[in-house]
């Protein structure tokens, strides 16, 4: 995983119109959110999703059975 500002978007995009790359899959970018007249919102051969690739159903079950254990571990410590 990694943080969009590691990809140079510009070296990026010119790779994929002139199929040096065959396509792109991303979830972070160097300008968020992503504008949507963005020249990778052009091209048929990338997938955009907006910042949410770790969002699965496991993540989320863990997040809240983990907010769940802090709430009552607060409540025990106040009784």
């Amino acid at each position: 995983t990694s943080r969009g500002g590691v990809v140079d978007t510009k070296a990026l995009i010119k790779a994929l119109q002139e199929g040096w790359i065959a396509g792109a899959g991303l979830d972070v970018y160097e300008e968020e959110p992503l504008p949507p007249n963005h020249p990778l919102t052009k091209l048929d051969n990338v997938v955009l999703t907006p910042h949410i690739g770790a969002s699965t159903e496991e993540a989320q079950e863990r997040a809240g059975v983990d907010a769940v254990r802090k709430v009552l571990e607060l409540i025990k410590e106040l009784k």
